[in-house]
């Protein structure tokens, strides 16, 4: 049998499109728009893109954060919403080759949106019909690990039937399994997980980046991005003042913001950014950036060869963005066996030699370098050498992890006053 699974996978190799593109150029090439799997880009789509789907029925959903009874069997449809190009992506066509071997094998259809861009937009658009009880359009989405407690908190998730599981209970990596957010991954698995850091380009900076302080130096007024996320900004900023940012008051939060407020009213920023800040910094109008880790790998194979990426002295944050169903969603069975499909190997190899980030799945790595084994028996050193770099960053070296925090479990009023804060440094 292993020997069928190697030839198998030689088979998909000799198929497999020589011409690589990276998650963001992808996103360029095709106007930024949503893709459906298996089918054209249609006005539906375009609606769901922005947030906007069918009116609900008005009946209740599940009762809050409650383990419903799962369906004997799936219904056959799912509607899965994740963010730009986080997935694998057949270039050529726009189609999603991982997603089809599900519905083959599953026989169920997906309508795969990418719907999210920033955790609090995509939840003030999913939040009204969470707190009325109505069916949410989606039936699987992925949030960011904070946004996941606050949505459990809230009661907006079904509890998961781990029976239906069994991959993720046997391959996930003790990393991703009774996590801080969720305990006992009662409401999520991980999807992919990465470190927020700097990016930055040496031929721009003119010296090595090392420092969170680096972002605010006079010197590079101007061509500095940071996040738009408020918990990245924040975070990193508290670390630098040797704050732990988990254990952080409001009170230190203000001296986070004290200490960037100067800076961005003196125009130091370019901007706050979302998804965006990689273009800006792969096109070279910054020098540096916050950055997330799997971003800056894919663009130094793909895109620009001279960035790097570090974590500040003072520390990154370690993030992880989790698979989670609504309550209430139409076909939470069809749901699970989606959650389930993604920790078997077969499925996750493809997906993290696409997206370049940490995955959560036991053996990817090993699994990564064998393709690369093969891919330079086959000649095809450009994507060897791409194996290899990808096969680095598909696990968090100890290094890596002794360096990194987790975020603040914010009250819903602690949450207002540090996004108060936030706005004001946004605002200049």
């Amino acid at each position: 049998m292993a020997e069928e699974t190697k030839m198998e996978r030689a088979i998909a190799r000799a198929f497999r499109p020589r011409r690589r593109m990276s998650r963001r150029m992808f996103l360029r090439q095709s106007g930024r728009g949503a893709v459906i799997a298996g089918s054209a880009l249609t006005l539906p789509a375009i609606l769901a893109a922005c947030g906007i789907g069918p009116a609900g029925s008005g009946s209740a959903g599940a009762s809050a954060g409650s383990a419903a009874a799962l369906p004997s069997a799936p219904a056959g449809t799912l509607d899965f919403a994740n963010w730009p190009a986080y997935i694998d992506i057949d270039e050529e066509t726009g189609d999603y080759p991982t997603l089809a071997a599900f519905e083959e094998a599953e026989g169920i259809d997906v309508t795969y949106t990418e719907a999210i861009n920033d955790n609090e937009e995509f939840f003030g658009l999913v939040q009204p019909d969470l707190a009325a009880g109505n069916p949410p359009q989606y039936d699987l989405i992925v949030m960011t690990d904070w946004m996941i407690e606050k949505m459990i908190r809230l009661g907006y998730l079904s509890e998961l039937d781990h029976s239906r599981l069994p991959n993720f209970d046997a391959n996930a990596l003790d990393l991703y399994k009774d996590p801080w957010w969720d305990s006992g991954n009662a409401h999520s698995v991980a999807w992919q997980s990465g470190i927020t850091g700097i990016g930055y380009n040496p031929t721009l900076t003119g010296r090595e980046i090392t420092t969170f302080d680096d972002l605010l130096d006079p010197e590079f007024a101007g061509s500095v991005g940071m996040f738009s996320e408020m918990r990245d900004t924040m975070s990193l900023t508290l670390l630098s003042l040797g704050i732990d940012p988990e254990e952080a008051t409001v009170e230190q939060a203000a001296q986070a913001r004290d200490k960037l407020l100067t800076p961005a009213q003196a125009g130091q920023f370019r901007n706050f950014y979302g998804n965006e800040y990689y273009d800006e910094l792969a096109n070279g109008n910054l020098a540096l950036t916050i950055a997330w880790s799997g971003d800056v790998s894919q663009m130094k194979l793909y895109d620009n060869a001279d960035v790097e990426f570090v974590i500040p002295e003072s520390g990154g944050m370690l993030w992880v963005d989790n698979m989670a169903v609504p309550n209430g969603a139409p076909h939470p069975l069809d749901a699970h066996l989606m959650m389930n499909f993604w920790y078997d190997l077969e499925s996750a190899v493809p997906l993290t030699e696409y997206v370049g980030y940490f995955s959560p799945v036991s053996g990817v790595a090993d699994r990564v370098l064998e393709d690369k084994e093969a891919a330079e028996a086959e000649g095809d050193t450009e994507w060897a050498a791409a194996l290899e770099v990808i096969a680095e960053t598909a696990t968090p070296s100890e290094e890596a992890l002794a360096n990194v925090h987790n975020y603040r479990r914010l009250t819903e009023e602690e949450e207002a006053e540090w996004n108060d804060l936030f706005n004001e440094v946004v605002a200049g």
